[in-house]
């Protein structure tokens, strides 16, 4: 049995079993990294208070507009290039890295002596060195990650990950057990992400030793030409992500700040599962696209879109049900003032899981510049409605923003993506939406009888999965099928 689940693990058999073996990587790397992530969140949370907690995330968030400068979509030109093209991937390895390099540099300096302009919170600027290092770190390690992606080699991303996330906890608990402050956190952040950096650049040193003898410069106009429309994506996207801090910032406290920041947190982490599945179909939904076998791909995109919608519904319905134990739980009492908002940021989910994957399928098919317009029209939108909401809602007000552009921009983008290469996913969730409702009924009553918020979560994940089972859900049956298989011979399971 060892040797069968080593096989599986460990090496790329055909599309079906290296598409579910990067998942499985990669939800060990990523939910396995959040939930460790988790632990030292909740407890800054708790030793820093809502005002110290609510200036940290505001410098990360301020920061966080600078961002999209140090990557400008090169991460994923690199994946989707070596995926496509492996006899030059080490001259696009060489090459993007020259270019990412001077792009950290860049943003850097604008975090340094630009961004404190866009400041109203003074304590917060203190902080923008360490955000500096920490930007360096971070993009640095995703970076090296986008070409273990590229092939497809997610169990190094998993390490890569999860040392990461063992270093915010086990650096975190350390320095804010002596020092309880905003820049302690900030520095804990800068020395994990350090940490994942040299690690992930120690696997890839015989790419990097090479760098400079494998650099190309006829390659650097076509990857920068593929990479603007990313970036002007990118930069939307990290604009919506970041606005809301911000514009609080304007109108509101650090301490409201805190609390939204407390509600979001937790709505970030869930976000973790469209990606996983967006980044372990990457590398196929690009090859497929490039041998032109179209139909295999909108066979992917379906099904993914109703995996996502699978986890996003009872998500949803949970959240909402369980919201005030979740918090009360995670934070305690002093948080309650960010129920409300977490209970409308879960709803982004529906929104949220299967849009997650319509970026990487628009890139595969290099209709970037299309889905630039949907991306820009929702940034206008979100801060039109963060301006009228906020100051007369406050953190509710940035929620509600934040789900009524979810729900446009997404819908206006399922119907783009369609036109691409149609594919059928509505019609397939009946099963889901009767399932999660039951759920949520259950949730609700095991809620109002005190029931701990963890057993309640465990049982009624239970019933929704046991509810999917009875209706006959075609993908829980798929993966019933999928471990009987594996028990078997992993060399059995069919390719796509």
């Amino acid at each position: 049995m060892y040797k069968k689940i080593k096989s599986y693990l460990f090496s790329n058999k055909n599309t079906k079993q290296t598409v579910v073996k990067n998942i499985v990587w990669l939800s060990v790397g990523q939910i396995g990294s959040r939930f460790i992530r988790a632990a030292i969140i909740i407890y800054a949370a708790r030793a820093l208070g809502a005002g110290e907690y609510g200036l940290f995330s505001y410098a990360l968030g301020l920061a966080g507009f600078f961002t999209i400068f140090a990557d400008i979509g090169i991460n994923s030109i690199l994946t989707r290039e070596v995926a496509q093209n492996p006899e030059k991937e080490s001259n696009y390895f060489a090459t993007a890295f020259f270019i990412k390099i001077t792009l950290i540099v860049g943003t850097g300096l604008l975090i340094l002596f630009v961004a404190p302009y866009f400041s109203k919170i003074d304590n917060a600027i203190i902080l923008l060195p360490f955000v500096v290092i920490l930007t360096l770190f971070d993009n640095l390690r995703e970076f090296t990650l986008s070409f273990f992606r590229a092939k497809e080699k997610m169990e190094i991303e998993a390490i890569v990950n999860v040392v990461t996330n063992v270093a915010i906890t086990v650096f975190g608990f350390f320095i804010l057990s002596y020092i309880a402050t905003a820049q302690a956190m900030t520095v804990t952040y800068a020395l994990s992400a350090g940490t994942g950096a040299l690690l992930a650049i120690i696997l890839l040193r015989k790419q990097y030793t090479k760098v400079f003898s494998n650099f190309d410069s006829s390659l650097l106009k076509p990857i920068i030409k593929a990479a603007l429309p990313i970036a002007i994506l990118s930069l939307f996207g990290v604009f919506m992500l970041n606005i809301d801090m911000v514009m609080l910032g304007w109108w509101r406290s650090a301490e409201e700040i805190g609390f939204y920041s407390a509600a979001q947190k937790i709505v970030q982490v869930l976000y973790t599962f469209p990606s996983i599945i967006a980044a372990a179909l990457f590398p196929t939904i690009a090859r497929f696209v490039g041998q032109k076998k179209n139909k295999d791909v909108s066979f992917i995109m379906s099904t993914a879109i109703v995996g996502a919608l699978l986890l996003a519904i009872p998500l949803t319905i949970g959240g909402i049900v369980l919201a005030k134990s979740i918090i009360l739980f995670l934070y305690g009492g002093s948080y309650l003032p960010a129920t409300l908002v977490f209970q409308i940021l879960i709803a982004t989910t529906l929104f949220i899981f299967p849009g997650t994957l319509f970026g990487n399928f628009v890139l595969a098919y290099n209709k970037q510049k299309n889905f630039a317009k949907y991306v820009a029209l929702a940034s206008i939108g979100n801060v039109l409605f963060n301006a009228l909401l906020i100051p007369k809602f406050g953190i509710v007000g940035a929620a509600t923003a934040t789900i009524i552009v979810q729900s446009v921009y997404n819908a206006a983008a399922w119907l783009m993506v369609k036109k691409i290469n149609n594919f059928y996913t509505l019609q397939n969730i009946k099963r889901i939406v009767f399932s999660g409702i039951i759920m949520g009924i259950v949730a609700f009553i095991l809620d109002a009888t005190s029931l701990h918020v963890i057993i309640n979560i465990l049982i009624s994940a239970g019933i929704y999965l046991l509810a999917l089972f009875i209706l006959k859900e075609p993908l829980i049956l798929e993966i019933k099928n999928f471990t009987k298989v594996l028990k078997r011979n992993p060399d059995d399971i069919s390719p796509l």
